[in-house]
């Protein structure tokens, strides 16, 4: 049943928006979407939920085509926000998004990478008549606190050495340092971005870029290490594919969770679910189109696939995800330690750095444009 603290939350939140669900409409999204491997009903009370009424900030996008004239341009009155991923720069290393094959390559680090994207995608949704608006500018946080104020923390996460000599202090002030700076630029930076959103600049859609990857083929790396782990690997993979990802595919710890609770019941109650599903499935389709690309396939119980007739989106409990109100969708399109798509980043990354003429299959050219076809698709 659903807990003492979450009835009181309902009860006092903001009435501004009807639940459009009965309590078998929000049944089936449990066991379809939001918590297919749980046993959800010990845990939440739909007959409850179904009742309730909660406030949102950002408007569908039948509410934003009814309010517009028909002498605009086609996206006005839509209000974007754009992520790009991660952060780059100094940091790309501690976020585990910085490698190279060769020295002489171009390091590919996903932060730049979706920057300038996202900044292209901006321009054109401007001409287009949205207003768009982007968390970051450059290849810096915007989360205010540094790593030194998650150092108190971090030295509660990291085990301290059993002998204490100069090479197991030297190796623990490395891992207090490493763990306080991913506190900062990941954990501590994916919070100020929801927070950021949601009481800031509130958009419609929240639109967050990444290049995926995948493990480093078996005996380049040590056995669940990262694909983006610091630049150590020199061969690259076969496969590359494309998905997004929705909130979805709670675990029974996770829907178990207090905090995870009222994260999840203020997005489930906001209506964000069909029109997540109805821009992801957009951007997923436009991105396969523009790529050629097929869908990703997940394996295991920590994501789910939302529609069978749109196999590019998947269902992830991811921090982002969850917290953030309006409609969110995450893309991963390409496998970037792929021999297919690093070669294509290396040009791209020489002519940028060279001046030259942008190549005709530019990917970073490529995967703005499907952007921006996945949005006009559903707002126009």
């Amino acid at each position: 049943m659903v807990r003492l603290w979450m009835l009181c939350w309902l009860l006092v939140a903001v009435v501004s928006l009807r639940a459009e669900h009965s309590a078998a409409d929000l049944a089936y999204a449990m066991s379809t979407r939001y918590a297919p491997y749980a046993n959800w009903d010990s845990v939440v009370d739909v007959d409850v939920l179904a009742r309730q009424r909660v406030e949102r900030y950002w408007q569908t996008a039948e509410e934003i085509r009814s309010e517009r004239k028909v002498d605009t341009r086609p996206l006005t009155g839509l209000h974007i926000a754009l992520d790009p991923g991660h952060v780059g720069g100094r940091w790309a290393k501690y976020e585990g998004r910085d490698f190279v094959i060769e020295d002489s390559d171009y390091r590919v680090r996903e932060g730049e990478l979706v920057l300038e994207v996202a900044q292209r995608v901006r321009s054109q949704l401007l001409e287009l008549g949205a207003e768009v608006t982007l968390l970051r500018e450059g290849a810096e946080p915007i989360n205010p606190k540094p790593p030194l104020a998650y150092l108190e923390l971090a030295a509660r996460q990291i085990a301290r050495p059993k002998e204490l000599n100069f090479e197991t202090l030297l190796d623990y002030g490395y891992a207090l340092r490493d763990r306080s700076i991913h506190l900062s630029v990941v954990t501590g930076e994916i919070a100020e971005r929801a927070r950021v959103v949601n009481e800031v600049i509130q958009p419609d859609a929240f639109i967050s870029l990444h290049i995926n990857a995948a493990p480093w083929p078996l005996g380049d790396a040590k056995p669940g290490e990262q694909a983006m782990a610091l630049g150590r690997v020199k061969r690259l993979v076969k496969s590359n594919h494309v998905h997004v990802l929705v909130f979805g595919c709670m675990s029974r710890r996770e829907l178990s969770s207090p905090r995870q609770q009222e994260q999840f019941v203020k997005k489930f109650l906001n209506g964000s679910a069909a029109m997540e599903h109805r821009l992801g499935r957009s951007l997923g389709e436009a991105l396969i189109e523009a790529s050629g690309l097929n869908a990703s396939s997940y394996e295991g119980e920590n994501a789910i696939r939302m529609d069978v007739e749109a196999p590019v989106m998947w269902a992830r409990n991811l921090m982002l995800l969850r917290t953030v109100e309006c409609p969110t969708v995450l893309l991963e399109p390409y496998v970037a330690n792929s021999e297919a798509v690093y070669s294509r980043i290396q040009s791209a990354l020489h002519a940028r750095a060279t001046g030259a003429k942008l190549p005709d299959n530019d990917i970073l050219l490529e995967y703005t444009d499907a952007v921006v076809s996945g949005v006009r698709a559903v707002y126009e």
